[in-house]
């Protein structure tokens, strides 16, 4: 920092000629404006620098996306304390804000009687479950297989959690134990496969069925809700 009194005698000496004092004062004019102007730039370039938060913007989560996925899942349903139902699936997809689950990979629903004894099992590829009512749709190569020997194929089915029916609106073949082999479209029947009833039948059976009416089974037994 120049001495004050050295500052006051340059400015006496800088005075007494007036060109010199002119240029000085252009000078000192100058040099106080290019301090301005840096003054200036400083907060412009911190403005504009790398380190400026971008604008944050608001992304909705996608519902088409599950809130939680799972593996080799266990489920239950019960009825008057009574397990009625244990499912089991590989793959398991949960959508909770729209109510339901979604299953994929080996699908399989083994069933029990009023009793807890073991009726039947049902296989397929996947599954849907309303997660209000616990109903299931379960579709793509759907089997139901009886402890009596009944097996019944079809492509897709339903199952009512409440009255514990087997529902089918697709084309369906049933083949029993004596060899008959029954075909149709829609099907209802219990859970336990001991009633059922084919809407559309058309029987497909070796002629060794036929031979003795006496012993000859009927067709289906009518389904009782």
């Amino acid at each position: 920092m120049e001495n004050l009194y050295g500052v006051i005698a340059s400015d006496r000496r800088e005075r007494s000629n007036p060109k010199s004092f002119e240029r000085m004062r252009d000078f000192r004019l100058l040099r106080r404006l290019r301090l301005l102007a840096m003054t200036l730039l400083i907060p412009l370039a911190s403005c504009t620098s790398g380190d400026t938060e971008p604008p944050r913007t608001n992304i909705a989560a996608d519902e088409n996306q599950p809130t939680q996925t799972g593996s080799n899942t266990r489920v239950s349903f019960s009825s008057d304390g009574i397990v009625r139902a244990i499912l089991n699936a590989k793959g398991i997809r949960m959508f909770e804000r729209q109510h339901y689950t979604l299953l994929d990979s080996a699908v399989r629903v083994d069933f029990f009687d009023k009793e807890n004894k073991h009726s039947s099992v049902l296989t397929g590829r996947r599954a849907f479950i309303n997660d209000l009512n616990k109903n299931m749709t379960a579709y793509d190569s759907v089997r139901i297989v009886s402890d009596s020997g009944t097996t019944v194929l079809t492509d897709s089915l339903f199952w009512d959690n409440t009255t514990k029916e087997i529902r089918s609106d697709a084309d369906v073949t049933i083949s029993e134990k004596n060899g008959r082999i029954t075909k149709g479209k829609g099907f209802v029947s219990d859970q336990d496969m001991t009633n059922y009833h084919i809407l559309h039948p058309v029987i497909d059976a070796p002629s060794s069925v036929f031979q003795n009416p006496n012993t000859q089974q009927p067709l289906s037994t009518p389904f009782k809700p």
